[in-house]
């Protein structure tokens, strides 16, 4: 039994604005909360992931694809950081959170076309 596109459109709409809200979590939480944090790396991490959320807002399947584009640098980047050692836990949660946006923005985006 397969699940009909609105489903699955569905269900991956829930799963990019749990995983966006989650690195915008994070990246708070790293920079401002944590010690060794600063402002400058909080708003070098957050703005371009606030760039597309006016089109995110309005379900724009462009918007879906351009997020796809900025992650890109953010799991390039945790991948690199994963595999140095001594790295903290941020890094793992960072990697796992983009590559899960990353697919479903995708799959989104996807999906939204063909409705």
């Amino acid at each position: 039994m397969s699940l009909s596109n609105a489903r699955k459109l569905q269900i991956a709409l829930r799963l990019n604005w749990i995983c966006y809200v989650g690195l915008m979590l994070l990246f708070a939480a790293w920079n401002l909360v944590l010690p060794g944090g600063s402002i400058k790396w909080w708003l070098l991490q957050t703005v371009p992931l606030l760039l597309v959320l006016p089109g995110l807002l309005k379900g724009h399947y462009r918007s879906y694809l351009w997020l796809c584009f900025i992650l890109l640098l953010y799991i390039t980047a945790s991948i690199v950081d994963v595999m140095m050692p001594g790295r903290g836990w941020q890094h793992g949660v960072l990697l796992v959170l983009s590559l899960t946006l990353f697919f479903s923005a995708m799959m989104t985006s996807r999906w939204q076309r063909m409705q």
